[in-house]
């Protein structure tokens, strides 16, 4: 047993719950005092109910306004130095760059951790640079940066945003088998479901022209689309743009949930065309559910997607190519889209379970704080 205070710093309780209650509670179990410090948006209970303390902070994530940001890394110092945190680690843009201020003006350990750099990053333009402008600046006072997949820690080490020695690839950040396991019984339609933030840059739109080729062979299929409307970002997809949609009788929208689990039993296939990921969570619990999934041939996805194994890679931006992975998952036999589910769970289990994302923190966490001592 120990009694090290580690601290976890994101944009939401939300996302800092479902992507990493896991490992936050097994830490808790191993003797760790853990704090969750992100903006309020969701119900905290379970964090209390694990031993996991909560200190609600305000973050304007898609904002510019550098008065903010500035009160940010203000508020964020004086929290440090007052909890005395022993180790530190940022998730996100704003956490990562602001946050690894902080921890340095508070001399605290910390790791940053890249969940995904979105398709914006690799646009060329100002908010490109500044933001890897920033990054560099903050990194350089990491213990060590993880990144979701390889192609995004070769875009900071070879654009020198961060040292090669402090980068580190994880698996993701885990998928809890045992909530995200197959269900009994087959749905009653076949259908495709979108599950994300309705974003033009997750591919939203590909997904619903696809749709509306395919109904053109296989009208009784369906296509669901569940996820937020509205968000504050520029490839938002509006509600009157869903409306519209829905009228061509193309997809279906479903609004937003806090447990995908029974969104994705009842479906039969998972699809997400995005234009990039870090790792991505929806596909991964998808497959842990065994369910056939189709996602884009980008960083993100790819890692989880086995082309031919457990599902269908098309290219990104390609309506075509889309409809074929479609339709080549309906031309498919009942015992073969099995087979592709039970891969895709076997694929999960041997890299993503979130065991081995425990784990590794378990390791890290020794070692680092052994270094910072």
């Amino acid at each position: 047993m120990n009694s090290h205070k580690i601290a976890f710093v994101g944009n939401s309780s939300k996302t800092m719950y479902n992507f990493r209650y896991g490992v936050m509670a097994a830490l808790v179990k191993d003797g760790y005092q853990v704090t969750v410090i992100a903006p309020k948006d969701s119900d905290i209970t379970p964090f209390r109910q694990a031993g996991i303390r909560f200190i609600s902070i305000e973050i304007d994530c898609k904002g510019m306004n550098p008065f903010l940001d500035i009160k940010l890394v203000r508020e964020l110092t004086k929290l440090y130095k007052k909890e005395r945190f022993d180790y530190i680690f940022h998730y996100t843009i704003k956490p990562v760059i602001y946050g690894g201020w902080a921890a340095a003006m508070a001399k605290i350990p910390q790791t940053s951790v890249v969940t995904g750099l979105g398709y914006t990053f690799i646009r060329k333009g100002w908010i490109n640079r500044l933001s890897q402008c920033l990054y560099r600046s903050s990194l350089k006072h990491a213990n060590e940066v993880w990144f979701l997949n390889q192609e995004d820690k070769t875009l900071f080490v070879e654009r020198d945003i961060v040292a090669a020695r402090k980068a580190r690839i994880i698996s993701g950040e885990g998928v809890n088998m045992e909530r995200f396991k197959p269900k009994s019984g087959n749905p009653t339609n076949f259908s495709f479901l979108y599950v994300g933030r309705v974003l033009w840059d997750k591919g939203v739109g590909e997904f619903v022209a696809a749709a509306k080729e395919v109904k053109k062979q296989h009208p009784k299929v369906c296509f669901k689309i569940l996820g937020p409307l509205g968000a504050s970002n520029p490839a938002s997809i509006s509600s009157e743009q869903m409306d519209e949609w829905e009228k061509t009788g193309a997809v279906k929208y479903l609004g937003e949930t806090n447990d995908v689990v029974p969104y994705i039993a009842n479906t039969s296939c998972l699809v997400l065309p995005s234009y990039r990921e870090g790792v991505s969570r929806v596909l991964l619990e998808a497959a842990s559910m065994a369910k056939p999934i189709i996602a884009s041939n980008v960083p993100g996805c790819r890692e989880v997607v086995v082309n031919g194994l457990n599902g269908f890679l098309c290219e990104p931006q390609n309506t075509s190519s889309l409809i074929a992975c479609m339709m080549h998952i309906l031309s498919l036999s009942e015992e073969e889209r099995q087979e592709f589910g039970n891969n895709g769970r076997e694929h999960v289990r041997q890299l993503y379970d979130e065991e081995i994302i425990i784990q590794l923190y378990r390791d890290r966490l020794t070692d680092l704080l052994a270094e910072s001592c």
